[in-house]
């Protein structure tokens, strides 16, 4: 794993990534959506571009009502510059048992009046459809 030492910024992001892990597993969106910058954007796998809060609530209601009961990621880069951090990793989508979805992910962190939060969400599934 290559990350760029910022010990109490890399604590934090690892809270904010296993609170994403939380909010799947409780099956609430609006933790999920916590988690997202005021402007924060989802570039999700075969769909549009969501934007904003309400936008980012009403995806993430729609995944766990597909049946998406975990999420787990694994960080394999975060470097740090300035205010942004960007974070590259793999993640495995479960429901219930059954493996949903697993892929990589790329997150674009941005520290919002002193929290970090994702500002930009990408993902790319390596399951064949």
């Amino acid at each position: 794993m290559s990350i760029n030492q910022r010990s109490p910024d890399i604590e934090m992001i690892n809270q904010v990534n296993k609170a994403l892990e939380d909010a799947m597993r409780a099956g609430s969106a609006e933790q999920l959506t916590a988690i997202y910058t005021t402007n924060g954007k989802l570039l999700p796998p075969n769909n549009r571009m969501v934007s904003g809060a309400e936008d980012i609530t009403d995806y993430w209601y729609g995944v766990i009502q597909s049946g998406v009961t975990e999420a787990h990621l694994t960080t394999e880069e975060l470097d740090f510059y300035g205010e942004t951090a960007v974070e590259v990793g793999s993640y495995v989508m479960l429901a219930d048992t059954e493996t949903a979805d697993m892929g990589k992910y790329i997150v674009i962190w941005k520290n919002e009046s002193g929290r970090w939060k994702y500002h930009r969400d990408i993902w790319n599934s390596n399951l064949v459809s």
